[in-house]
């Protein structure tokens, strides 16, 4: 009995001598592997068969899986978001999604984003006024441009100021019409990819700005561990594939933009090498 008392009050000792420490990010014997994917449906895996097995996002939790050991993945990827709804999502208190956003950004080890095509692809819906396209569509596509010139950095600086230790990929936007196919002509099909190239290449631009550098780049660095930030060139693989990476139809009054299966591989392997999240 003495020898089990003396074992108690050891360990009692040892409990109140030794300072109680909690994990952090990046501390990856002690904790999942916290991976927040955010942005439109192409996060969100949209017309793949099996999103967790084929999406983009689905690849790269599970080779965090089989890197770090576990992973615990929060997919906030949302059919048509643009980049004015994403920015309100994460500055507005009283958005209902607000908390839930925040809460796990603020978690994050490592978060990609898929953001900006929708803020084009708002002018081509089923009830598009093609009349008033023809009229106004460089005016409408141009200021789509300015507009999410000015919302990417801020949502960028969110992520920053609540992620400061999180690993950060940024994927910019691909021109879909590269690949056409159902009912449209040869000729129709080149100018349509030559009008979009234009709006495309004005977009990314954005994710590239002083602004967006400064977000993390900042005159005044603090801590040893500042953001780490990567652009994503998905535009430049996809038209450098020889693949066909995009499930892109048009018809009627009918448009499908998005990666296929070989599409969603071809991001997650721009992505998965350049992951390194120990400290």
């Amino acid at each position: 009995m003495k020898i089990v008392r003396a074992f108690f009050i050891v360990v009692l000792v040892f409990v109140i001598l030794v300072p109680y420490t909690t994990a952090k990010p990046g501390d990856y014997e002690y904790k999942i592997v916290h991976y927040v994917a955010l942005g439109d449906s192409i996060a969100g895996g949209y017309g793949l068969d099996d999103v967790q097995e084929e999406s983009y996002v689905g690849r790269v939790a599970a080779a965090l899986e089989d890197r770090y050991g576990a992973v615990r993945l929060e997919n906030f990827g949302e059919n048509g978001l643009r980049s004015d709804e994403l920015l309100e999502i994460l500055e507005d208190e009283d958005n209902e999604q607000h908390a839930s956003y925040m809460e796990a950004i603020q978690e994050a080890d490592l978060i990609t984003l898929s953001i900006g095509s929708n803020d084009l692809l708002q002018y081509l819906s089923r009830d598009v006024d093609l009349q008033n396209l023809k009229k106004n569509g460089d005016r409408l596509f141009t200021e789509a441009c300015r507009k999410f010139s000015e919302n990417i950095p801020g949502i960028l600086d969110v992520i920053s100021r609540n992620a400061p230790n999180a690993q950060l990929f940024v994927n910019n936007i691909y021109n879909p019409c590269n690949d056409i196919s159902f009912g449209i002509s040869e000729e129709a099909a080149e100018n349509l990819e030559q009008m979009a190239e234009q709006y495309i290449q004005k977009i990314n631009r954005g994710f590239e700005t002083k602004r967006v550098q400064s977000v993390f780049n900042p005159k005044k660095k603090t801590g040893k561990n500042p953001q780490r930030y990567t652009l994503v060139d998905v535009k430049g693989a996809f038209e450098n594939s020889d693949e066909k990476l995009i499930n892109m139809m048009i018809s009627w009054r009918s448009i499908d933009p998005h990666p296929n299966r070989e599409g969603h591989r071809v991001i997650a392997e721009l992505i998965i090498p350049q992951i390194d999240l120990n400290k």
